[in-house]
């Protein structure tokens, strides 16, 4: 299964397996100059998009899931900004 991820700073929105949900994150994980200030919420909210498209499961095989910053990328993105899209 293919998934997109498209990260906002208050919401993901995913698209995979016909579904298309937008996720508020619990705690917020946006920074003042970041997209993803906060990781740990950043990935707790990515796994309950995915929980919740059912791209994930004991018997499931890893999805690829491709990340999109669509705010806070003027000018280009920051080695730490790749590193937590990859």
């Amino acid at each position: 299964m293919e998934v997109h991820v498209e990260v906002f700073t208050d919401r993901m929105e995913v698209s995979g397996g016909g579904k298309s949900p937008a996720i508020l994150p619990a705690v917020p994980y946006p920074g003042k100059r970041i997209l993803v200030g906060a990781f740990e919420p950043a990935v707790n909210c990515s796994r309950q998009a995915l929980d919740e498209i059912g791209a994930t499961g004991a018997l499931k095989r890893m999805p690829a899931v491709q990340i999109h910053a669509m705010e806070m990328n003027e000018g280009g993105l920051s080695e730490v900004k790749e590193r937590c899209l990859r």
